[in-house]
């Protein structure tokens, strides 16, 4: 008997399926971070719209007024310059004509400042007078830039001093020129609150387009990967069968019983150990009974036959739970596990009168064929599973060697 080369095989878990959930995964995180990523750039995008638009008309409204009321806004100096400053004498007027000129348009305050960041009106009598050194805003406007900010408000005074709550405020600092010299600085508070909604809606369908679009972009490239997922499975079924099986016969190959019946071979002698009474395990060794001369006399072709043939009819006669392999040319190798000696010879004694009292069919003729087959069984004391499988071997010989077509 030759050697046995008995060694796990790897069977690393390699389901394309594994592909198919791990896409899933990746397409439902990818479009929640593209929606949340998508959804702030077009918030910010809007907003900085209404901030532009508002800063605009920030800007015009404070060209108009300037050019309205320089004269009450500004004060020659002795050297020539101007600089913004109102008399007190002329605030009651300039106010009323301030609130005039802004009712049309939703501004809801104004505050006018000279260059050292003295508030000189705004339409909060109380601010009148004071200095704002501390803000940085104002500082950037007295640098002359532009300086716009959207803010939510609880509450604010309108220029009819109603109140308004939860509101939206875009702040612009507008720097006052004169002659190439930043000489003051207009604050204006501009409601963009009606924009509020614009802008979700806008959001909203802009993210449901993008939502569609990737709902699109990865059903389809879902249906493509399943579709593949498939064809790599079925032909990841047809390789593991390959690799498993013997070709001609359907039976397991060499390798693969030798696998299975080393793993059962273990099994029963953990049980043993443990002292379970049904921690038995029986091999049947068969060889068919001349069968070179079956292959000489009708050709190799008949001979394939009549081995898948053999192979289907012990099939047949085993249990869901017992194995059978191609163990070499006209050799096989049966496993029965849960079988002592004296089972395992009853069924290699039912075997062999399977094989033997039919004839086969090969291209019409009948031929009769028989076979020699050795049963052993696990017993204490076997170190492994070649001291188990070498005494059926030797059963199968001392089979031919009393004349074949026999059980021993």
């Amino acid at each position: 008997m030759k050697q046995l080369r008995i060694f796990p095989k790897s069977s690393p878990d390699r389901n394309p399926d594994a592909l198919l959930r791990l896409f899933v995964v990746i397409a439902l995180v990818s479009t929640f971070v593209i929606i949340s990523v998508a959804g702030l750039v077009f918030v910010e995008v809007l907003q900085r719209h209404v901030i532009r638009n508002a800063e605009e008309d920030a800007i015009k409204v404070s060209s108009a007024l300037l050019a309205t009321d320089r004269r009450r806004l500004t004060s020659r100096q002795p050297d020539g310059s101007l600089k913004v400053v109102v008399a007190p004498a002329d605030l009651p007027e300039m106010d009323r004509h301030f609130r005039r000129f802004l009712s049309p348009f939703d501004i809801v305050k104004i505050k006018i400042y000279s260059a050292d960041s003295r508030i000189v009106y705004s339409t909060e009598p109380a601010l009148i007078g004071k200095v704002d050194s501390h803000n940085s805003r104002l500082d950037h406007a007295l640098d002359g830039l532009f300086d716009s900010k959207l803010e939510r408000k609880e509450e604010v005074k309108d220029l009819a001093s109603e109140s308004k709550f939860n509101v939206d405020v875009v702040e612009t600092y507008i720097p006052i020129w004169d002659n190439g010299r930043v000489i003051g600085s207009f604050e204006v508070y501009i409601d963009v609150t009606k924009y509020r909604d614009d802008t979700a809606n806008t959001a909203a369908l802009a993210l449901g387009a993008v939502a569609g679009l990737l709902i699109i972009v990865f059903g389809i490239s879902y249906f493509l990967i399943r579709r593949g997922t498939r064809e790599i499975k079925e032909i990841q079924e047809v390789l593991t069968k390959q690799t498993m099986t013997d070709a001609l016969t359907g039976t397991f190959n060499k390798s693969q019983i030798e696998l299975l019946a080393c793993k059962e071979f273990d099994r029963c002698s953990r049980r043993k150990e443990k002292g379970h009474s049904d921690a038995d395990l029986g091999f049947i060794m068969i060889d068919i009974d001349r069968f070179k001369e079956v292959n000489d006399s009708y050709g190799h072709l008949a001979g394939d036959v009549l081995l898948q043939q053999f192979a289907a009819r012990i099939t047949r006669s085993l249990r869901s739970y017992d194995s059978i392999g191609r163990f070499g040319g006209e050799e096989f190798l049966v496993m029965l596990p849960g079988s002592d000696l004296e089972q395992t010879r009853m069924v290699a004694q039912k075997i062999w009168s399977l094989l033997r009292d039919e004839p086969y069919l090969v291209e019409g003729e009948e031929i009769t064929l028989t076979a020699s087959l050795g049963a052993a069984a696990v017993k204490e004391g076997d170190p492994d599973l070649l001291h188990v499988l070498k005494r059926a071997d030797q059963r199968l010989y001392a089979a031919k060697s009393a004349g074949r077509d026999r059980v021993v």
